[in-house]
Order: C-alpha cells, then structure tokens, then sequence
C-alpha cells in the first residue's frame, strides 16, 4: 500500500500561534497522521476581525493570526473568513447554521479551490459536521474526492432530534461522507439513530506518551508529603467543578495531607472561588489558572490522583494524557472515556452530579496508596496498549485508504 496519500484535513478548533492551548489534541493527531506517513496539509479557519476591534485575547489571537504557520513539520493554513463561534452569533449559527455555512463558504471558495488544485488532495478529513464538514462536503463535490468527518461533541450531534434546520443540515453532509466517525460509542449510536443510513464508526482519540524528562522531574518541596489531586478545564457549567470542591471538602477534613490543585480558568471561575470559601478550604485548594500543555502534564505527573466530574464529555483527552501519567482517574459514568477504562482497574466511575459518591471515589483513591498504584500501573499499560495518538492514527490511515479505493481514485500512479 503507498503511503503518499495527500490528506486535506480541515479543523477550526486548532492551534493558533497567540493561542496554542486551543485544540492542541488536534494538532497532536495531526502530527500522528504525518508520522504515518500522510502528506496532510492542515486548514483552520480563523474569524475575521479587524486589529482596531480586537480587544479580548480572544479576539487578538484571531486579528494577530497570521496567513500560514509551520508547526514543527504540519503545515497549517489559517485563512481569514466571515465565521463567529461568539455570541450571540454562535447561538443563531447553531441552531440555523446554513445561511451562515453559505456566506462563509462564499468568502473561502476561492481560497479553498487554490489550496486544492495546488495540493491535489486525494481525500478530505473533517473535524466536526457544522463548518468543516460542510466545507468538505462543497470541495468533494467539485472535485470528485471522498471525505471523513470525526465528532467530537454530544451535543453538536444529539440537538439534531429536536433542531430541524441543524438535522437538515447534518443529513446533507452525512449523507454523501464516507465514513462518520465518532470518538465514543455512545456518540456513533446517536449519529446511526439519527441518520440511519450513515456509514459510522468509533475512533478514540489517543495521547501523546510521557516525555522522561517532565515523568523525572521531583514534585517541588512544599508538596512532597502531600497527597495531590489534580484536575484541570474550562471553568464551565459542564465541567462541574463546584461539585468537585463540595466532593473534596469532607475529604479534606479526614485527611489533613491532601490537596486539590485545579488547572484553568472561565466564566464559572467566582462561583468556583465562593464555593471554595464556603467550605473554608483557601489553604486545600489552589487555583492554577491557565497553564501550558507542558505544565499541565507535570502537574499530572507530580499528582497521585486525576479527578474531573465533568458532564457528557465527549471522550476527553485530558482523561488519556491522565492516564498516561499512570494516574488513576475519576469519571463520570455518561462520558466516553468509560468506553475503554474499567471500574476499580484504572479509574473510579461515578453517577453524574452525584457529589457524595465522587466524594466516596476520592476518599477511597486517597486513603489507599497500593491501590492508588495497581490502578496507575493499569493505567499506563491501557495508554501503550490502545490510547496513543499513534494508534489513532494507524486506524484513520486505514479508514483514509478505504475511502480512496472505494472512489477508484489513483494514489501515487495507482488504483488502490
């Protein structure tokens, strides 16, 4: 089988150089397919906004965004374009999307149309129906070439039984992709209900190992008696992490050598702040703010426990780089993850918002070093074995060659 395959992949949720926390899992598969031996070209589309009206670091990650940047080895083009995921825009593009796929498909075709008949693409990969998928579905149809698409959000998929116009939508792109993927099985179930004659299928996300240097490096010396547990995201509803200061509280009062160390920031960070001051726990709990991609996998690694009670998580990334650190994890029983995790073996499974019972899971992780070990050796053998972004990508190049054998298109001179 040749391996120059030209790979066009499409995704808005990527890297910017004044933003590289945002989608840096999207990067890492990206890196993943190159490795593989993938000529793969990267598109993420980028608001436009003028420098006089970019005010937030928001808005200046997209004003400063320049045309075209080489991440290490993956080309990655940021073309500038009429597409807002803010609000209140985001909410109307949601719920009514293609009125606004058209106006920024109007805006890009040309650019778009450029970048293919330089590359000459042999297929087309998609991270999320709504925009890239859509953007696909228009460049295939010009130019005769199959496309993949990967959800990464419940709900992107599931609103579509009661959002009409969103499911009319989704039905169109669906219906002419190769192959839908999602990235847990609960969330291909929804995409095969809804659109019964999809072709889909399930591809977890993977995880990059623990480079030696950041596993090696000693906790510093005001944490080196402490039992930590760390979590880290977006100060979001669905994150819960006010659940997971009232969970933490009876756990701190039981045992005085435990910390909990949170990772990120948000719009929910003052009610996450009150909740951490009601229970008097300023001295237990440290808000870390935003933190690199680096730091964040130290903090793993100095942790003994990886906690995030997070609401209908897609899959999680975060829960695999956790994993890879051979920490064991605490999950919510609706999130992906649980797909490939076993309860008791590498992580601690609990209902969701049910706070007494994810205060149980920690009690019992931090109360018990030998098992705190079994399950993070467990861990980290579940990551080698089927969770590396490596994996991952072995399976997409398989999927990517079936989808241009099945177009009859030529590879390298020949038919595959």
């Amino acid at each position: 089988m040749p391996d120059s395959l030209r790979v066009l992949m499409l995704a808005t949720y990527f890297p910017k150089p004044a933003n590289p926390l945002m989608g840096n899992w999207a990067l890492a598969q990206a890196r993943a397919l190159r490795q593989q031996g993938l000529d793969l070209t990267v598109v993420s589309l980028t608001s436009w906004v003028p420098q006089m009206l970019a005010k937030s670091p928001g808005a200046k990650a997209y004003a400063d965004c320049p045309a075209f940047f080489d991440w290490e080895g993956v080309p990655t083009n940021y073309p500038k374009g009429l597409w807002y995921p803010i609000a209140p825009i985001k909410r109307w593009e949601y719920v009514r999307p293609a009125p606004f796929l058209h106006l920024a498909w109007a805006g890009l075709r040309t650019y778009l149309q450029r970048l293919c008949e330089k590359i000459r693409p042999h297929i087309i990969y998609a991270h999320h129906t709504a925009v890239n998928g859509y953007f696909a579905m228009r460049l295939a149809n010009h130019y005769h070439i199959p496309y993949v698409i990967t959800d990464h959000d419940y709900n992107e998929v599931s609103d579509c039984g009661h959002l009409k116009h969103r499911k009319r939508l989704f039905s169109s792109i669906i219906g002419k992709a190769y192959c839908m993927i999602g990235v847990s099985r609960r969330m291909t179930a929804e995409l095969i209900q809804l659109f019964p004659t999809a072709r889909a299928c399930t591809v977890h996300n993977g995880t990059d190992l623990i480079a030696q240097d950041t596993a090696n490096k000693a906790r510093p010396s005001n944490l080196t008696d402490k039992v930590i547990i760390f979590s880290c995201g977006s100060f979001s509803a669905r994150k819960a992490f006010p659940d997971l200061i009232d969970a933490f509280a009876p756990v701190a009062c039981r045992h005085p050598n435990v910390v909990l160390r949170i990772a990120g920031d948000g719009a929910e960070r003052s009610l996450v702040e009150n909740r951490i001051r009601e229970h008097q726990l300023q001295d237990r709990v440290t808000l870390l703010g935003f933190r690199s991609h680096q730091e964040v996998l130290q903090e793993m690694v100095w942790s003994d426990i990886f906690a995030l009670i997070s609401r209908n998580e897609p899959f999680g990334v975060v829960y695999s780089e956790a994993l890879a650190a051979g920490k064991p994890i605490i999950c919510c029983s609706d999130c992906g993850i649980i797909d490939v995790v076993r309860n008791c073996e590498e992580a601690l499974i609990v209902p969701p918002g049910n706070t007494s019972a994810a205060a149980t899971a920690l009690d019992e992780l931090v109360s018990n070093t030998p098992l705190r070990q079994h399950m993070g050796e467990a861990a980290e053998a579940l990551v080698r074995r089927q969770l590396t972004w490596e994996h991952n990508a072995r399976i997409m190049k398989q999927i990517f060659f079936d989808a241009v054998a099945s177009a009859g298109t030529s590879v390298s001179g020949r038919v595959v």
